[in-house]
């Protein structure tokens, strides 16, 4: 079990199972904090609930697609990168061959 103490330092984040980080916060935390929550649970996040110390609830997003269930399952077996969004450095290619379009380039490339 990984502690993390973030926010009031009653946030804590635990590895469960696979390699899957679910953040598990007080009552009294979601209290106070409840629209920052709700918006991480809108970006796919799963937060467990505690009272006393015992879990009694998870909020988690509804899943409206195929899509975001594979993502949220792939997500959970730890198999999707996070990413960061940067592409970083894009170098220019030449095409060799200006009487040839690039699509022809590609399919060719693929054989």
């Amino acid at each position: 079990m990984i502690w993390n103490y973030g926010y009031n330092d009653k946030q804590c984040v635990h590895k469960w199972g696979k390699g899957g980080n679910m953040e598990s916060i007080g009552v009294k935390e979601l209290r106070d904090n409840l629209s920052r929550i709700l918006k991480k649970v809108e970006n796919g996040e799963v937060i467990r609930v505690l009272r006393h110390g015992k879990a009694v609830v998870e909020l988690q997003p509804l899943i409206k697609s195929k899509e975001q269930d594979l993502l949220n399952r792939l997500k959970e077996k730890d198999i999707l990168g996070g990413g960061t969004g940067n592409i970083g450095v894009l170098k220019n290619v030449k095409n060799l061959m200006p009487d040839m379009p690039v699509s022809d380039l590609v399919i060719e490339d693929r054989r």
